[in-house]
């Protein structure tokens, strides 16, 4: 590995990154599918990071903000969707920590998915519950933020 190797690897990712938010987890995979090895891409990576060129919260908050609302999801699965968007695991558990907690996400997807609560909010437990589990939330926690949704 070579610094002309690493140099040319730098200038590679950052034409494919231009003015977009990218993670170093994605531009290390887009770098290594344009055949650079892996200790070189590795070490392109490294030092676009440090020049803050590539920024893991940044692309962390573009992550995030997908899925906001409607599209709520857990702690857990948003922690998986960091991982697989790039995100070095280190910042990403960071990202995940300043959260807030399940209870409270989970009673906003009830208000983003169905409004305030009427009459017939009660009696339609079980579906509130099954959107909250497609979306990662335990059943405990889609019951406790049910009862806090009911309450106001």
């Amino acid at each position: 590995m070579s610094d002309k190797e690493i140099k040319e690897a730098v200038s590679c990712a950052i034409r494919h990154i231009g003015t977009g938010v990218y993670s170093s987890g994605k531009i290390c995979f887009f770098l290594q599918n344009k055949g650079y090895d892996e200790s070189v891409s590795i070490a392109a990576v490294k030092e676009l990071v440090n020049t803050g060129y590539i920024d893991d919260q940044r692309a962390s908050k573009k992550v995030l903000f997908t899925r906001s609302g409607k599209k709520q999801e857990s702690r857990n699965y948003m922690l998986k969707r960091l991982l697989e968007a790039g995100i070095d695991p280190d910042i990403a558990d960071d990202v995940v920590a300043t959260l807030p907690d399940d209870v409270a996400t989970c009673k906003s997807l009830f208000e983003a998915n169905f409004g305030a609560p009427d009459e017939d909010s009660p009696d339609r437990e079980e579906e509130f519950i099954r959107l909250a589990q497609l979306r990662g939330y335990g059943i405990e926690t889609a019951r406790t933020a049910f009862r806090q949704y009911l309450d106001g």
